[in-house]
Formats: C-alpha cells, sequence, structure tokens
C-alpha cells in the first residue's frame, strides 16, 4: 500500500491554516515579549510540554497504533481515562521541577493545568488520524490555533506583555476546541477484541518516554544558552528555534498522518522492501520541508517584520544549524518506523536518552566556546547520533 498523493494534500491542507496561526502566536509573543519574558515564556511551556509529550504519548500514540483493535469501553477509558490518569502521575512531577528551579509562578500553574487537556486532544487526534478523518483533524487544530491566536492578542493587551499571557491563551484554547470539536468516532472497523492491557499501554510508554526525551532536548537546548550566554541570549535563541520547528512540525506532522494508513498497512505483515520505500519518500519529503524552511526564513529575514526578522537575522549561522537539526530529527521520526511496527518502542526511548545524554556532555563546552551556535550544533550532533542508533536497530529483526 502507498501513501495517497490525495491523502498528502488533504493533510497538508489540514496543517496549513493552524501553522499559519500558530506561526502568527509565535511572531506576536517575539514581538511583544522583551527576549528574557519570551525565554521565562519558552523555558516554562517546555517544561509542562515534556510532561505532556509524556502523558500524550502514553495514551495518544497508543491509540494510534491499536485504535481498530480496542473494544469500545476501552475505546472510551483510552480517549479520557487513561490521560488523566497520567497527568494525575506527571503534573506533581513537572511542579516540582520548576520549584527546584525557582520558576514557579503563575505561569508556571497556568502550563500545568493545561497538561491534562492537551493530552485528551493529542489522544482523540490520533483516533481521527487512526480512521482517515482529516476534516476532524483539521477541525481540532484550526480551532486550537485560531483560538489561540485571538486570545494571545486579547490577553497581551489586556492583561500586559507577560509570559502568563500567551499560556493562558493556549491553556483556554484547548478547553474550548474540546468542547467544539466533539468526541465523534472516526470511521474505524474495530475487532472490539482488545483492552487496554499491558501490551496497549506498554507500546505507550516508550514513544511517551521517546516524545518526552525530544521536548526535553528543546529545553535542555535553551536552558543552556541561558547559563552559558544569559536569558536574553536564551530567549533569542528559543525565538529562532521556534520558527524554524513551527515549519518542521506542522508539515512533518501532515507527512506523518498522510503516510500512516501505509505504514498500519505493514503491521500484520512488514515487507522490508515496501518499508525501504517508504523511508526513502519520507527522506525526500523532509528535504522539501527543509528546502522550504529556508525559504521562509530568507522571506521573514527580509520582510522587516520588527522583531521577528530581528530574531533570525542576528544570528543567521546559527539559525542555519538549527534547520539542519530540525531536519535531521523530523527525518529520525521516520527512519525509525520499523521499530514502532515491531512494538519495540522501548529501543526508541533508550536511544533518544542516550542522545540527550550525549547532547549534555558536549554542549557546555561548545557553548562556552561558540556560544548559542555551539548548542545548535550539540544538537545536530545528538539527532546524527540518534539516527544513527535507529538505522541500527531497524537492521534487528527481532
Amino acid at each position: 500500500m502507498r501513501p495517497s498523493l490525495r491523502a498528502l494534500s488533504t493533510y497538508v491542507a489540514a496543517r496549513v491554516i493552524p501553522a499559519i496561526a500558530s506561526m502568527a502566536l509565535t511572531f506576536l509573543c517575539i514581538d511583544a515579549l522583551r527576549p528574557e519574558d519570551y525565554a521565562s515564556y519558552s523555558l516554562t511551556l517546555l517544561a509542562a510540554g515534556v510532561a505532556a509529550g509524556f502523558v500524550g504519548g502514553i495514551s495518544a500514540q497508543a491509540m494510534l497504533r491499536h485504535a481498530r483493535e480496542l473494544s469500545e469501553p476501552a475505546l472510551r477509558r483510552g480517549l479520557l481515562g487513561l490521560p488523566l490518569l497520567a497527568s494525575a502521575l506527571a503534573c506533581p512531577l513537572v511542579a516540582a521541577y520548576l520549584s527546584w528551579q525557582g520558576q514557579w509562578s503563575a505561569a508556571a500553574l497556568i502550563a500545568i493545568a493545561s497538561i491534562p487537556a492537551i493530552a485528551i486532544m493529542d489522544t482523540r487526534r490520533c483516533l481521527f488520524v487512526a480512521g482517515a478523518r482529516a476534516d476532524a483533524v483539521f477541525a481540532l487544530d484550526a480551532w486550537r490555533a485560531g483560538l489561540a491566536l485571538l486570545l494571545t492578542f486579547v490577553l497581551l493587551h489586556l492583561w500586559g506583555a507577560r509570559a502568563e499571557s500567551p499560556l493562558l491563551a493556549q491553556g483556554l484554547s484547548v478547553l474550548a476546541c474540546l468542547m467544539l470539536v466533539g468526541s465523534r468516532r472516526a470511521a474505524l472497523v474495530s475487532t472490539g477484541s482488545r483492552t487496554i492491557d499491558a501490551r496497549y499501554v506498554g507500546y505507550g510508554v516508550g514513544l511517551a518516554g521517546w516524545m518526552a526525551v525530544v521536548v526535553a532536548l528543546s529545553l535542555a537546548e535553551r536552558s543552556v544558552v541561558a547559563v552559558a550566554s544569559g536569558l536574553a541570549a536564551s530567549g533569542r535563541y528559543a525565538a529562532q528555534a521556534d520558527v524554524i520547528n513551527a515549519v518542521f512540525a506542522a508539515l512533518g506532522s501532515a507527512l506523518a498522518q498522510a503516510m500512516m494508513p501505509a505504514y498500519l498497512a505493514q503491521a500484520a505483515a512488514p515487507d522490508a522492501a515496501a518499508l525501504r520505500r517508504l523511508c526513502r519518500l519520507a527522506l525526500l519529503g523532509v528535504l522539501a520541508i527543509a528546502g522550504l524552511c529556508l525559504v521562509l526564513g530568507g522571506a521573514l529575514s527580509a520582510s522587516g517584520l520588527g522583531q521577528v526578522s530581528a530574531a533570525l537575522n542576528d544570528d543567521m549561522p546559527t539559525a542555519l544549524v538549527l534547520v539542519a537539526a530540525g531536519a535531521l530529527w523530523t527525518a529520525a521520526g521516520f527512519v525509525q518506523k520499523p521499530i514502532e511496527l515491531r512494538g519495540r518502542t522501548h529501543w526508541l526511548f533508550a536511544g533518544v536518552a542516550l542522545s540527550l545524554l550525549l547532547f549534555l556532555l558536549i554542549a557546555p563546552s561548545l557553548a562556552e566556546r561558540h556560544g548559542p551556535i555551539g548548542v545548535a550544533t550539540a544538537k545536530l550532533i545528538a539527532g546524527l547520533a540518534y539516527i544513527g542508533m535507529a538505522w541500527l536497530l531497524c537492521r534487528v529483526r527481532r
């Protein structure tokens, strides 16, 4: 089974409007907040994002992989009960981390309170993807991104240019879109034979760890820059990374969603040659995304959009390294697909944890010597190490 060009175009369309709105929100925050405030906003959001990634991974990725095998009661528990239970365990840990880092504030409280809703939304999106419901994916993401942009604009003017404003806006937008896009079921042909058992949850835990560590890598990047070069430098670095990551996240996820039916068709009877073809197709797509990212970055740099253009122009070499690192980490998500299909997700968690350890070992010294570009280079090196490990693991049949 090959991914449909029609499905790809549908998912790209379903991601374009939310991506534009999300990028506009990033531009708004970059322009409205001082670099120090943007750094605080970014570090708080990412600390909560580590937990949201882990919690969402437990429920959302398992839902994506096994949605067609779940009974109706298990489906209901998977959509609501499991993400809420995981959130109840994760939120206190995030609160403890932020208190330990001296970052406890109203912004931290708002970010932590948003974790359960984000996990429920991610799980619902994965159900829609499993059912090839691009329209529902579009509705969910468009409402969230559009409302977040509108509410951020309002709160920045009413509440002031502070980190709490965009965080509260994004939390409220998630709650609103969950109500606006109800729990309508995707058109799934379910066997009704599986419950949320150890295999179901175990699959999600491995990918949850992978997702959490990937977000933790972004948190570590900005923290290292803050320690080596100051909070303002961390804010400028975060502004560059957020613009670049938004492009890869939007288009990379659209590509992955369009290819998911082809990958799921390989789950029952994997064909090594077919998986290699899918991987080559995905890597070509990632290269195209990287090229588009460079074109967009050049246009934004020359656009004169105040702090947005300044964020990209102040350190163009760092931006270029971040584009390369973004392409590498996006490509890794496709290289590892055979491991996901075998259910060996704990290997992915172990591999990305080793990559994060490598980053933490080399980034501080590179940051002291070269500044932010040294940190971006460390992220690139960690990505190379991870994609190499993923490729080697794919060669292990069982």
